[in-house]
């Protein structure tokens, strides 16, 4: 004991010393006890004053003080065990003060620390002895500091008596323990969180010095982070604080607490196992529910740690409802209280305990759940005692445990209430165990008293759908979580993103239970969800548990009036917020304003409350409302019915405080349908102020309306209730009850009315009430509609208003721009009241938020009123005296518009409209036909496509008697079937089934169901083909109209679907029989369609589905069925067309139909058209005649498929035909083979074709030739080089002219084309030839029938240069023919045509050429064709036909028996071949070569081949003259002229011969003479001759001499000149010889003709002028020009004959016609070549004995308009028509040919004016431009050259210095019978 002392007497130094000192103590003491020997008095003695030093007598604290009290306990603890009783009554009495507490206990007697000592330690002796431990353990750690030994113990019931223990001593304890607790309750028991001077909200962050944590948060309700320590403050007395910092606010109370509350945790711990003694349990419940919310936390974790070993070890049940008594008064102010209290405090240990107040109500009910039980049940049936003794109690008992169970799954669906997620997550596992209670009851019932369980059956809910609310909640969540996708709505709510991804979420998890889960989680989204979710779930509880409903609602009523007082102080600090004074605030000073989460719970009270709210009808008394009001409570109120409820919440409808104000509307929105009309009839004086309102606004001025935002509030409010309310006018009676329609409708024109308003109509803040009017009026139409007679609530009138109102909304259809423009001003004028950028952002997002409402409500809106007629009568209906309607074009485009929204919801929408629309108004036919066309349109997967079709297929399966047409819905329908989506395809399959099953009484689509609603593509698209063909067959009379309505659609299908159409397209194909006669000349109506379909397919998508189409011509085309009426209607089109893109796409035709076995048909057709004939550009008019053939059918515009192309070149029926064969000669060239000599003569002539199109096709159809028949297939090395050359050169002129176009005229008759032609064609002939060695003659055959049949005189013209390059054998046939073409050519008035018969007589001379002599004596008519060419005033042909009469002397020679062979038919008399040559020296071209002949032919003594008359010298003379004298200017340059000399010599010995010496005198002296002597030379000459020729002839010769003058040589006008002048002498002397005693002309002279004096007159404005003038005024005699008679057959009556010539004045002789003198005499020449060339046609005919054929051929005109397109008016071909049959030939030669329109005659209007030259050069220039522009278009560059220039076809060729019109000549000469000769001189 010494060594205790001296441990004792540290006590007084400090705390370590004092602690280490006491843990010896400690070890000391036990040894003492447990080791020594003593006996136990003596040892309880001297441990007596141990304990008296430690705990000193009349003091109540320990020593030392400021100790921890576990060695003290340690010790007292060491002394039980020793000996129980002797430690108890000296030791635990002692410290418990047993003997002041043997009457009522006072604080002043509580010793706290010693106490908790005594307790603990009584506590731990209990619990070693119970588990048989005599003897503790020793201390043996060796940190004196540390006890050494647990001092944790049981609370738990006793296991067994203890007998070790005397009950009187537990007896003593627990009394002592008894009185502690009451005294400690009514002093420390109401120490609450919930006591407003304990607790003090505050936000977790602003405790930092105490937390030690920066990250916490007073919105999170996750378990807190604690701190090491309490917190200590000092209270505003200055005595210090306990604090305790929770999530959401703090609590504190003064330190000197604290520890009495530590007595009170430890009596606390100490239960069940030391109970106090003389306490019912259900007080004890009591006091142990209120510690649950104590300040302390311990006392918190000891209270619900002893309620739960209470629950477990005595009575669960009565615990349960204690605590749930306890848990159900708890207001909802303290909500965020209990939250953070569940949480734990962030202070001091961790105290988290069981999670707060309602975690430990769940865990009461599981143990309730768990030990529930019958006992009396049991016990009777276990002792077979009278059950019927005992049945009422037991009744009783069951009773009350299922009233309980009732009261809690009441209490779950309380708390399931609440906003927070933690309290509903309690709450799920309330109604959980709620349920469960009432399984267990029934299962105890069923195997322990069958015949109770009847009895009390009434009280179970087996009866119901669902037993319990559990049940209910756990199989609802899938079916519940079901989101709008067309409306994009959550249970008529519009959830963020988040939040629908959330439920996809939920949906793909598939779980049952979703809806708890959702109602327990914390996650954001699920919170959202759970708010859009529990309106819907109170309904269904109403619906399904209206007893716990009822009992549910009594407390929601109790708290919603407990809540009141502090949502009307929020209102009042919301008007002291705004009024901007502190007058409202101090009014109410002891009620707080409600939080934001008051708020929510208010709202989701009176969401609750208005959906189960119940009608006194309906049975329910006035005690399932409310018990009353609540006590203490600042506004007493009750609410006893609906009517209370609503009067409660019209309050707030007003209010400024919006949270407040949208909590009361969402309750009115989630009314009870039975309680609507109360609700109306509730509201009616509200919408009466509205009213009143609206009815003083229109009558007060403008200036005077100033705005109520109180009404304005509760004008939009009012709308949001009947806008949420409209849903209960689904019951029928709501409808019919007039005044409540009133109250609506009313309310409804209202609003439209002052929306309607100017300024309103710009203002932002009614938005919302725009987006509430249209909800309303949605809803109200859709139930309206369900009446008889929906216009006796809403007129037609009002319909149509708010219609135009929404339209004007919706941002859709013909307001759109202007909606957006004044949503654009308002959201302006909105955002320049914003102060910064962030406030901008968020009224920027804010106000899209709304106008996406509006623009959704305003859509919805409009197509709900879109149901019903569209139009309505005004006045009685059989008057129909004015119709209001809507605009029809206005609805579709607005529906349109709708569905191309980006936004699926609209879609939805828009379908709405549609079925609306389209069942309502079915005698508007073409809004089928628009919905139809939309269900091709646009990609199949889009809701926009779908929504089309599906509304259709709805309504024409519902509606039998639809008007529609049986095709389009076949088509449609086969259509859908092969779409991507299965449900498409499902519609699709039925829809044609009903429509099959309607019009046909039968189906087949049953049979391809399976295939068509298949998954697998490969499956379904094949089906869909295998059906179409089935349709094909059994509906064969719809193919025309399937094939239609096929075409129709399928441009405005989408590309995916297009191939596939194509594909079931073709069995419908096979069908079509499109016949054609031999003899038919047009397409039937039916061809006609098929083929103008299927080509504007073939144009449209012929690049993209190259082998399906190909497989429809193909198939069209099979076995040559359809060949020639699709080659017809190809020519045709391409006629009607004029478009260079249609030959591009027909030619894919033709390479279709090329791979077929139709293909020999087809070439045959094609081959047919490339003729002579058929090359002649042809303007065929388009027919419309096949347009009305079907009027319910469609028939494509072909022309619309095609490029624009605005100039339009004619084609000709050849040069089509031509073109299709270009790329079908690539895969089948050899088998064109046979028709080589067409194809390349074709090819040839339009190689330089104006239309470049035809030149480049041209082009590469003989490069397809080369390649197919020589490249491919020729074994020849060298052909297949030489071809691959042509090949390569061919390909370098890629859009080129191969050479220039042109044509051969009188003054270009030599062509650089012509030669280049040649060379390509010999090369040509060269590569073919190894291919076909007969080529060459039959190319050149068919090129001389080309030029003597070809209507185009430039193919003419070049099919006579490929016949002069091909040579081929000559025969008489070919000389007719050539013959024949020229007869109708030559000496034409026109420059072209007679350039045309230029190429006739070069090509004859051609042929002259490659004979030899002998081959040249079998055609002496080759001598006279170049005779009869002769004729021809015209220079050009004059001089050809002297190279050809040359070539033919030249092989011949100057035979007699050439005269054999003179034509019969000879215009008359020949006269020799002297004048006829002679006749050329006027032209400059043949001069040369006239003399050149005349030389060859002068000493020839043949005179009637040369000229028999007996002029012929005098002729012959005069005509030398020029040059004879012009040779005498070149001696004298010391150069003579050899050739002047020779025929000076030749006529030297012509005029000896003839005897005429002195002649031939002179001329022999013509090399001696000077050429300053050559007039005296002259005037020997005539001087020579005046006796033999002058003085008779003097007349012609001077004419003669007139002739050479027109010789545009300068020396020939001058040296004529000379002669004229000397021969003038003779004229004027004969003019004074007398006749008949009067001075005139002799007999046998001839007058001059004034005609004659023309080439004078030329040259005035000449050098030659003077001589000219002076010859003039010489008075040459002249006279009227005789009419000259046209020469005909020399046996015709009114030839001229030999000895005619003196029959008088008046008749013209050959000679003056052949030399043109006379007015007519151009002409009259012109017929005569043109005779005597036909005339020796007769002479070839009579050799081949064949009648000749007449190629009266007449030229198409040459409009380069119509190759070119210039112009419309010059595309027009001029009529006309030039017979040359007509002009003076014989009856043989009439014309069969048939004459058009674009015909125009080979001879032009004499007098044309000179104007017309100067257009001709304008023309020329637009041609070129014409040509550029076209080449523009084909990429080409045209070569315009000179050449081209000079090829054109300009009328007349005009020299400036050489003609001059008869107008510049002066008045004179007008009338005086001066023509135009061949030259185009006067």
């Amino acid at each position: 004991m010494s060594i205790v002392e001296s441990c004792c007497q540290k006590f007084s130094k400090d705390k370590y010393t004092r602690q280490l000192a006491l843990g010896c103590i400690t070890r000391l003491i036990w040894t003492y006890l447990f080791r020594c020997t003593e006996s136990t008095v003596i040892a309880f003695k001297k441990l007596d004053g141990i304990i008296k030093t430690l705990f000193p007598p009349f003091r109540r604290t320990i020593y030392p003080s400021e100790t921890p009290l576990d060695h003290f306990i340690l010790i007292t603890y060491f002394g039980l065990m020793r000996d129980v009783d002797t430690a108890s009554k000296n030791i635990i009495y002692y410290l418990l003060n047993a003997d002041n507490t043997a009457s009522n206990l006072h604080l002043e007697n509580i010793n706290p620390e010693r106490m908790i000592i005594a307790l603990r330690s009584f506590r731990l002796m209990l619990n070693n002895l119970e588990q048989g431990v005599l003897r503790p353990p020793f201390p043996a750690d060796p940190d004196m500091l540390a006890t050494g030994v647990s001092l944790q113990c049981s609370a738990d019931m006793f296991s067994g008596p203890i007998r070790s223990v005397k009950s009187e001593i537990t007896d003593r304890v627990e009394e002592i323990i008894h009185k502690t607790l009451l005294c400690l309750d009514q002093t420390f028991g109401r120490l609450l969180v919930m006591d407003d001077k304990t607790a003090v909200m505050k936000v977790a962050s602003t405790v930092g010095a105490n937390t030690g944590s920066s990250g916490l948060g007073g919105g999170n309700y996750s378990v807190p982070m604690f701190a090491s320590s309490v917190g200590i403050s000092n209270s505003s007395d200055g005595g210090p604080q306990v604090q305790h910092q929770y999530a959401t606010f703090a609590v504190s109370y003064s330190k000197d607490k604290q520890a009495y509350l530590d007595v009170l945790k430890t009596i606390l711990d100490s239960m069940p196992r030391l109970m106090p003694a003389g306490i019912p349990l259900p007080k004890i419940v009591e006091m142990l529910s209120r510690y649950t919310v104590h300040a302390d936390p311990e006392v918190i974790q000891a209270a619900s740690q002893a309620l739960l070993r209470i629950a477990t070890q005595i009575d669960s049940r009565t615990v349960v409802a204690g605590y749930a008594s306890f848990v159900y008064r708890i207001e909802d102010k303290f909500s965020d209280i209990l939250i953070s209290l569940s949480n734990g405090p962030m202070t001091g240990r961790n105290h988290n305990g069981n999670g707060g107040v309602m975690k430990l109500y769940v865990d009461l009910l599981a143990i309730w759940a768990d030990q529930i039980d019958l006992p009396q049940l049991k016990d009777a049936s276990g002792n077979g005692s009278n059950i019927s003794a005992t049945s009422e109690d037991s009744q009783n008992d069951i009773k009350g445990v299922l009233r309980l169970i009732e009261e809690t799954e009441a209490h779950g669906l309380l708390f399931l209430c609440h906003y927070s997620p933690s309290v509903r997550r309690s709450a799920v596992q309330i109604i959980k165990l709620a349920a469960k209670l009432e399984e267990r009851i029934t299962k105890l019932l069923k195997e322990h008293w069958v015949e109770l369980t009847e009895s009390v059956k009434p009280n179970f809910s087996s009866n119901r759908q669902y037993r319990r609310l559990y049940n209910y909640l756990e199989v609802a969540g899938q079916e519940m979580l079901k989101f709008d996708k067309d409306n994009n709505t959550f249970l008529g709510s519009n959830l963020p993103v988040e939040a629908r991804v959330r439920i996809q979420q939920h949906q793909r998890r598939g779980s049952p239970n979703a809806l708890t889960q959702i109602a327990e989680s914390d996650h954001a989204a699920d919170i959202i969800i759970w708010n859009a979710c529990y309106p819907h779930i109170f309904n269904q509880c109403f619906k399904f548990f209206p007893e716990t409903v009822n009992l549910c609602r009594v407390n929601i009523c109790t708290r919603l009036v407990q809540l009141l007082p502090a949502i009307q102080v929020s209102l009042e600090t919301a008007k002291v917020g705004a009024s901007g004074t502190l007058s409202m605030s101090k009014s109410n000073t002891s009620q707080k304003a409600a939080s934001s989460e008051m708020i929510e719970q208010w709202k989701i009270y009176t969401i609750f409350a208005c959906a189960t709210a119940t009608v006194p009808s309906d049975g329910s008394s006035t005690s399932s409302w409310a018990n009353g009001g609540r006590k203490g409570s600042a506004v007493v109120q009750k609410i006893t019915s609906a009517h209370d409820l609503f009067k409660m919440m019209l309050q707030f409808l007003t209010c400024e405080h919006r949270p407040i104000r949208e909590a009361v509307i969402q309750g009115f929105g989630h009314i009870n349908r039975d309680a609507y009309k109360i609700m109306v009839s509730s509201i009616q004086s509200h919408v009466r102020i509205v009213l009143d309102d609206g009815k003083l606004r229109n009558n007060q001025k403008p200036y005077q309306n100033k705005r109520n935002k109180k009404n304005d509030r509760l004008r939009i409010s009012l709308m949001h209730v009947f806008e949420l309310t409209a849903d209960c006018l689904q019951d029928k009676k709501y409808l019919e009850d007039k005044e409540l329609m009133n109250i609506i409708t009313g309310y409804i024109k209202e609003t439209k009315a002052f929306l309607a308003d100017a300024e309103v109509q710009m203002e932002w803040e009614y938005h919302k009430l725009r987006v509430y009017l249209c909800g309303l009026v949605e809803k109200l139409y859709e139930n309206i509609m369900r009446l008889d007679d929906p216009t006796s609530i809403m007129s037609f009138e009002t319909r149509l208003s708010l219609y135009k109102m929404f339209e004007e909304w919706c941002g859709y259809g013909i307001y759109a721009s202007t909606t957006q423009n004044r949503e654009a001003a308002m959201m302006r004028d909105v955002l320049e009241q914003c102060k910064d950028t962030q406030e901008r952002a968020n009224a920027t997002q804010l106000m899209e938020e709304e106008r996406k409402l509006l623009e959704t409500a305003a859509l919805s809106a409009m197509a709900m009123l879109c149901r019903g007629p569209l139009y309505a009568f005004l006045g009685q209906k059989k008057a129909r005296q004015a119709v209001i309607q809507f605009d029809m074009l206005h609805v579709l485009k607005w529906i349109d518009a709708v569905f191309e929204s980006p936004d699926p919801r609209y879609h939805t929408i828009a379908r709405r409209a549609l079925e609306a629309v389209l069942i309502y108004n079915q005698d508007q036919p073409l809004l089928l036909d628009d919905v139809i066309e939309q269900c091709y349109a646009g990609n199949p997967k889009l809701e926009f496509t779908q929504g089309y079709f599906h509304a259709l297929a709805d309504i024409i399966i519902q509606v039998e008697d639809y008007p529609c047409h049986i095709h389009q819905i076949m088509s449609l329908a086969l259509f859908k079937t092969g779409d991507a989506k299965k449900s498409i395809r499902k519609t699709a399959i039925n829809l044609l089934r009903v429509v099959e099953e309607r019009v046909f009484a039968d189906s087949c689509a049953k049979e391809y169901e399976i295939g068509i609603t298949s998954s697998l593509p490969a499956i379904y698209k094949h089906t869909q083909t295998l059906l179409s063909a089935r349709l094909a067959v059994d509906h064969s009379e719809q193919t025309y109209s399937i094939l239609s309505e096929i075409t129709q659609r399928f441009e405005h299908s989408s590309a995916n679907s297009q191939r596939e159409v194509l594909i079931y397209m073709l069995p419908w194909l096979r069908k079509v029989d499109l016949y054609v006669g031999p003899q038919d000349t047009e397409l039937s109506a039916s061809a006609f369609l098929v083929l103008s379909n299927l080509f504007y397919i073939t144009i449209k998508f012929g690049d993209v589905y190259v082998k399906e189409i190909a497989t429809l011509w193909s198939h069209l085309g099979d076995h040559g069925r359809n060949v020639r009426a699709i080659i017809m209607y190809l020519l045709d089109m391409g006629q009607e067309m004029r478009n260079p893109w249609f030959l591009i796409h027909a030619k894919r035709v033709f390479v279709f139909l090329g791979r077929t076995s139709a293909f020999g048909r087809v070439v045959e057709e094609v081959i047919a058209e490339i003729t002579p004939r058929s090359m002649v550009p042809m303007v065929k008019e388009t027919s419309n005649k096949h347009t009305h053939a079907f009027p319910l059918l469609f028939i494509a515009d072909v022309e619309k498929a095609l490029p624009p192309y605005s100039k339009k070149p004619a084609f000709s029926r050849g040069q089509l035909a031509m073109v299709f064969l270009v790329d079908l000669a690539i895969e089948a060239g050899a088998d064109l083979a046979p028709h080589l000599p067409l194809l390349l003569h074709s090819i040839f002539v339009q190689l330089d074709h104006l239309t470049s199109i035809v030149c480049d096709q041209s082009r590469c159809f003989l490069i397809n030739l080369l390649h197919s028949i020589v490249v491919r297939q020729s074994m020849d090395a060298a052909a297949t080089q030489k071809a691959n050359e042509v090949i390569q050169w061919l390909a370098s002129k890629e859009g080129k002219r191969l050479w220039a176009y042109e044509n051969i005229t009188p003054r270009n008759r030599h062509l650089q084309s012509s030669d280049e032609l040649s060379d390509l064609l010999q090369k040509v002939v060269d590569v073919f030839s190894h291919e076909d060695p007969d080529l060459r003659q039959k190319w050149g055959e068919t090129a001389l029938k080309w030029a003597t049949c070809c209507s185009v005189r430039h193919i003419a013209c070049r099919s006579f240069q490929c016949f002069r390059s091909l040579m081929p054998a000559f025969n008489q046939h070919m000389l007719a023919d050539m013959l024949a073409r020229l007869s109708n050519t030559i000496a034409d008035k026109s420059d072209e045509i007679r350039g045309f018969a230029l190429e006739i007589i070069l090509t004859l001379t051609e042929v002259a050429k490659s004979m030899d002599q002998n081959q040249l004596e079998q055609f002496p008519q080759m001598f006279w064709a170049a005779v009869a060419c002769l004729y021809s005033p015209y220079d050009a042909e004059h001089t050809e036909s002297l190279v050809l009469l040359e070539v033919v002397l030249q092989k011949l020679g100057f035979s007699k028996e050439l005269a054999s062979s003179f034509p019969v038919n000879w215009a008359s008399e020949f006269e020799g071949l002297q004048p006829l040559l002679l006749k050329g020296l006027q032209f400059e071209s043949a001069e040369e070569r006239t003399f050149s002949i005349i030389s060859t032919i002068m000493l020839d003594e043949n005179a009637p081949l040369i000229d028999p008359t007996e002029t012929r010298l005098l002729y012959l003379l005069l005509g030398s003259i020029c040059r004879l004298l012009h040779g005498l200017d070149s001696a004298e340059t010391a150069q003579t002229d050899s050739s002047a000399v020779q025929l000076a010599s030749n006529l030297s010995q012509v005029f000896e011969s003839y005897g005429l010496l002195d002649v031939h005198r002179i001329l022999a002296t013509y090399p001696k003479q000077k050429s300053k002597f050559q007039e005296d030379f002259l005037k020997q000459l005539l001087g020579s001759i005046r006796d033999v020729f002058l003085n008779k002839y003097a007349n012609q010769a001077l004419m003669f001499a007139l002739l050479l003058v027109k010789n545009k040589r300068s020396y020939y006008r001058e040296k004529g000149l000379v002669l004229i002048e000397n021969l003038v002498p003779y004229v004027t002397k004969k003019q004074m010889r007398p006749v008949n005693g009067a001075t005139g002309l002799g007999n046998s002279e001839r007058p001059i003709d004034i005609a004659a004096l023309s080439p004078l007159l030329n040259l005035i404005q000449t050098e030659f002028a003077d001589k000219a003038l002076s010859i003039l005024n010489a008075g040459v005699p002249v006279a009227t020009a005789p009419v000259p008679v046209a020469p005909a057959g020399r046996d015709n009556e009114n030839s001229v004959r030999p000895g005619d010539q003196d029959e008088g004045p008046n008749t013209a002789t050959p000679a003056n016609v052949i030399w043109g003198f006379g007015p007519a005499a151009v002409g009259i020449a012109s017929q005569i070549a043109r005779h005597n060339v036909h005339a020796i046609v007769f002479e070839c005919s009579s050799i081949t004995n064949e009648a000749p054929i007449e190629h009266n051929i007449q030229f198409s005109i040459e409009d380069f308009s119509l190759l070119t397109g210039e112009s419309d008016n010059a595309s027009r071909m001029h009529s006309g028509s030039r017979a040359s049959g007509n002009r003076n030939s014989t009856s043989s030669m009439t014309s069969a040919s048939t004459t058009t329109s674009s015909i125009i005659s080979g001879t032009r209007d004499e007098t044309m004016p000179s104007a017309t030259a100067r257009q001709g050069v304008a023309y020329g220039e637009d041609l070129m431009n014409a040509l550029k522009d076209l080449d523009d278009f084909f990429n080409e560059d045209v070569e315009a050259t000179s050449s081209a220039l000079s090829g054109t076809t300009i009328p007349y060729n005009h020299d400036n210095n050489e003609c001059r019109s008869s107008s510049s000549l002066g008045p004179e000469f007008h009338g005086s019978g001066i023509g135009l000769d061949s030259d185009g001189e006067v």
